[in-house]
């Protein structure tokens, strides 16, 4: 089977120039027939089709399909629109997989447009059409928003016809560009490796509401998904699918399955009672009008009120429900790598995957690291993942387990005396402390807790007496405060010699009460000053890369000499080091005597007046927020650290080495490593003309690429496995295997 290519024509790989794509489209079909027969007419012999057929060959598919090469027929076995669509991505060779309902009717250039826009938009995990009905207007549901409280009851009580954006599902005029958080999957591009690593489709929807899932899953990997105005497809009213009764009963249920997984408690029952209301309602007019919606609406009521609906005589809303449920359950406490080992419980300020700064990988590793041991659950302020190895498997999977809380300014600030702390009520607040006391009620107990991050030291506290604690410190936070209010002014600085000593005092009284895990000697030795009982080294740590072409990727890169800087853009030592070189007069003059060199600065969360600095800086570009480093790090002439300030150790250090990327930094930037090739970083002084000069040595008379010996070298020392190691010591006995 060929992929078709979007510069025209079927082939098997992408063109060298980029214009082209491959990409194969994946129709989930039961008793669809005349639909499948008119799209892949009208596309021809050159669009791939993965045809998914979920009625198992009834209406002939089977013997169709067999004569024509550029279809592969796959059987869906009945099993609902998700599980069929995942059949089709997951097995598919293609570059980008687009989904089509068989009753859409897009065009090859609507395909290749959603394709296109996908492959120059790395920030986003899909592309969709919008979809218009028979009288060419767009249809409610093509898009739409996370449900709330708020957001459910207005289209409930149909305020969503006068305030389009208020509600759960989206209708946006023709050519509206819209911002949603997620769009339907009737005609929609994906990337098909991206799809598969976001676990595809959530297989606990028969159908319907699986859409919605994959929006959070991508928001929570910090992708988003774009609705397309420019591609509208002809979206028609088809025979796929069971009658339309048990289907509108089926939204209904799936709709009310999705909020009780991912909102629990009274705000599910709110909203799914609340909507269920709305259609009573609607129900009872139509009735009264004589309109035929009427037993629609009743089912789509039925369906929010039980969580059930049935397909051929066949429950499948809550039985897939409960199916996939045990796999949520099963994160925190079953199926540990040790027979009766307890679940470990991990606090921390910041996780997700990917991680988009260097105190999130080094977080991340430590999960992955514990899991191997046991299963772990991570409350986080952004919700609670369960992180567990699959059975006879290395593979550690992460698994939402639970969305937080909202937040509250009056109910976070009234935080700070159990924190102790002025940072962690604004970057946690009491989302996180009630989290920890669900957490610890509804899937303990566990057999060890592990707090990460000094802000967070309070939080020992809340934990039962019987329950043994680790701290982790990714650096001396006092240390690092008290350099920001060096450089602060005004309340400012103020606030920041305040939140210095407090984190000190943390440091000194909780810090010294359990054993601790650092990330360097010198954080050891502040550690071990009130005589902590026990303090275990372990270093800041990379995962090797896989599959690495350098040489291609460098070869490739459109920008030209392209050096590279990596970290999140909202961290104050990042903000003022990178300005410190680009807004010098010695990096000017570097730029007029090298013309092609452009730097990239890549990174979460740059503020406007960040961004503006840097955009209006010689030869310097802006790469916000994007879902991968791994292109920037693998196409990139050199890394650089222009860093004068921090703690701890640099991950974007050890990141450029172990993608063989040479790299000038400070003698700052590169504290707290050690054990590293010589030559593989090269440092200067704090000095500008230092470190200009070093950058133009190294382009000039420099590696291209780093040895393959320094690699890995530099990875014996410094991956994740061996750098973690150390902090078994510390760790209760039945957890250091």
């Amino acid at each position: 089977m060929t992929a078709f290519d979007t510069a025209g024509g079927a082939n098997g790989t992408r063109t060298r120039e980029g214009a082209g794509h491959t990409f194969e489209v994946v129709l989930v079909t039961y008793r669809s027939r005349a639909h499948v027969e008119e799209l892949v007419g009208r596309w021809g012999t050159e669009v791939p089709v993965a045809l998914v057929d979920n009625g198992s060959g009834v209406d002939g598919l089977i013997e169709w399909a067999a004569q024509r090469p550029q279809v592969r027929y796959l059987d869906g076995g009945g099993v609902g629109f998700a599980r069929a669509a995942n059949i089709g991505a997951f097995s598919s060779e293609a570059e980008f997989v687009v989904f089509v309902n068989p009753d859409s009717r897009p065009t090859v250039a609507d395909l290749r447009a959603l394709v296109e826009g996908l492959a120059a938009d790395p920030v986003s995990a899909s592309h969709a059409a919008t979809m218009a009905g028979a009288d060419g207007d767009v249809e409610i549901g093509v898009a739409g928003w996370e449900p709330d409280v708020w957001r459910t009851t207005a289209y409930a009580a149909g305020l969503h016809k006068r305030w389009p954006r208020a509600g759960v599902y989206a209708k946006p005029e023709i050519g509206e560009r819209l911002a949603v958080d997620w769009t339907t999957g009737a005609c929609m591009a994906v990337r098909t490796v991206q799809f598969r690593r976001l676990g595809g489709f959530d297989e606990s929807f028969f159908v319907y509401s699986e859409d919605m899932s994959f929006g959070r899953r991508a928001r929570e990997a910090g992708l988003r998904q774009v609705l397309r105005p420019d591609v509208v497809v002809a979206h028609g009213a088809g025979s796929s699918g069971a009658p339309s009764a048990e289907m509108m009963r089926l939204k209904g249920a799936s709709f009310r399955n999705y909020v009780h997984r991912y909102h629990p408690g009274v705000p599910a029952a709110v909203m799914s009672g609340t909507l269920a209301a709305g259609y009573l309602a609607r129900s009872a007019q139509k009735r009264l009008t004589g309109g035929e919606m009427a037993p629609l609406f009743l089912a789509q009521a039925a369906g929010l009120l039980t969580g059930r609906a049935s397909v051929g005589g066949r429950e499948v809303a809550r039985a897939r429900m409960e199916e996939t449920a045990p796999a949520a359950r099963r994160a925190p406490t079953g199926g540990a790598p040790e027979a009766g080992r307890r679940p470990i419980l991990l606090v921390t300020k910041e996780f997700g995957e990917p991680a988009t700064s260097g105190g999130m990988l080094r977080t991340l590793a430590i999960a992955r690291w514990l899991a191997r041991r046991a299963n772990v659950v991570v409350v986080a302020p952004t919700g609670v993942t369960g992180v567990r190895r699959l059975p006879g498997s290395d593979e550690i999977v992460l698994e939402p387990l639970r969305q937080a809380p909202r937040r509250s300014l009056l109910a976070d600030a009234l935080t700070l005396p159990r924190y102790r702390s002025v940072g962690a009520p604004r970057t946690c607040g009491a989302a996180l402390l009630t989290q920890v006391s669900d957490t610890l009620r509804v899937l303990g107990p566990f057999g060890v807790a592990v707090v990460d991050h000094t802000c967070l030291f309070g939080v020992a506290d809340l934990l039962p007496d019987d329950l043994p604690v680790v701290l982790s410190t990714h650096n001396v936070e006092s240390d690092l405060m008290r350099q920001r209010a060096g450089a602060e002014s005004g309340p400012m600085k103020v606030a920041a010699h305040l939140e210095a000593g407090l984190l000190r005092r943390l440091e000194r009284t909780v810090g010294s009460t359990y054993p601790t895990v650092v990330c360097t000697e010198h954080d050891g030795e502040v550690a071990r000053e009130d005589g902590a009982p026990a303090v275990a080294v372990a270093r800041n740590g990379v995962t090797p890369p896989t599959g690495l072409d350098r040489a291609r990727a460098v070869a490739d890169n459109p920008l030209g000499t392209e050096l590279l800087f990596t970290g999140a853009l909202d961290w104050r030592p990042n903000v003022g080091g990178i300005l410190w070189l680009v807004e010098s007069p010695q990096w000017a003059r570097f730029v007029e005597t090298h013309p092609g060199v452009v730097l990239t600065v890549a990174g979460r969360n740059p503020s406007d007046d960040f961004r503006a600095r840097l955009e209006a800086a010689p030869g310097v570009r802006v790469e916000a927020d994007v879902p991968s480093m791994r292109p920037l790090l693998e196409r990139a002439r050199l890394g650089v650290a222009p860093l004068l300030e921090g703690g701890g150790s640099r991950i974007k250090l050890l990141e450029y080495v172990a993608h063989g990327l040479p790299s000038v930094s400070t003698v700052v930037g590169a504290s707290g490593l050690d054990g590293l090739p010589e030559d593989a970083i090269v440092q200067t002084p704090e000095n500008l003309d230092a470190f200009c000069a070093a950058v133009d040595v190294a382009l000039c008379e420099g590696p291209t690429t780093l040895p393959a010996d320094q690699v890995e070298a530099m990875l014996a020392v410094y991956g994740w496995t061996q750098a973690l190691e150390p902090a078994a010591a510390v760790l209760p006995g039945a957890y250091r295997g």
